[in-house]
């Protein structure tokens, strides 16, 4: 009996015990990660440890451009397909931002899905694969990241840019006369 308590805490694979359980336990997995991306954790080099227990791969992929969403729902549905489970997240967009072309709304009011691919790794259960990859964030974490590179950036360009995506994020501010 000592040993096997011994072995549990040094790392030995988790014995699933109610398979049953399982597809509720991949769906909050995949729920954990779209609360964090949501929150801008992809967006922020600090908050990736909040993502990394989370997904097989060691560090966070390069993205040419992110979404900004207004929500995300976690599909019920958790399909199983040899060993390895695949949700979709539902999001409603709001605009994307290019790093390369600045910030658009053509995708406005769409939703859009990314589908999660879960595979026990080391006993654990992890995301081994979203597609599309890129980051799906709140309109408030876009704005936290677009105030951030403005006040860091020195090429006129690039402030051009972020200031423009924030001009068009941001709630217009009407004065008490114009109400």
């Amino acid at each position: 009996m000592a040993s096997v308590c011994a072995s549990a805490q040094v790392g030995v694979p988790l014995i699933h015990s109610d398979p049953k359980l399982e597809p509720a336990n991949v769906r909050e997995l995949v729920n954990r990660y779209c609360r964090a991306d949501y929150g801008g954790a992809r967006l922020n080099p600090a908050d990736w440890t909040k993502l990394q227990p989370l997904v097989a791969w060691r560090s966070n992929p390069e993205f040419p451009l992110f979404m900004v969403t207004s929500r995300f729902d976690v599909d019920p549905a958790v399909e199983t397909e040899h060993n390895k489970y695949v949700v979709l997240a539902h999001y409603r967009i709001l605009g994307k931002f290019d790093l390369a072309e600045g910030y658009s709304t053509e995708s406005a009011n769409l939703v859009r899905n990314v589908q999660f691919t879960v595979t026990e790794v080391n006993g654990e259960w992890r995301i081994t694969d979203a597609e599309p990859g890129y980051p799906h964030v709140s309109s408030y974490a876009a704005i936290q990241w677009l105030n951030q590179k403005l006040g860091g950036s020195n090429d006129s360009l690039a402030k051009t840019v972020y200031q423009s995506a924030l001009d068009r994020l941001q709630p217009k501010k009407t004065s008490p006369a114009a109400q």
